[in-house]
């Protein structure tokens, strides 16, 4: 089994956080209003990953 497979556990990444630290604390249509507003905004996220080499290949 390729090492990446053989768990399934989620991995964070800072933008997730902070996004999640700040929907946390909102429930029903304040969540949809909350979340609609910050994509409206310009990426803050940080540097954007290009370096690649997430995917999986599968062999048939």
């Amino acid at each position: 089994v390729d090492p990446k497979l053989a768990s399934n556990a989620y991995v964070s990444y800072d933008y997730a956080d902070r996004a999640h630290a700040k929907l946390i604390v909102t429930k029903g249509k304040g969540f949809t209003k909350e979340k609609n507003k910050g994509k409206r905004g310009s990426y803050r996220g940080g540097m954007i990953d290009t370096s690649g080499g997430k995917g999986i290949k599968f062999e048939d």
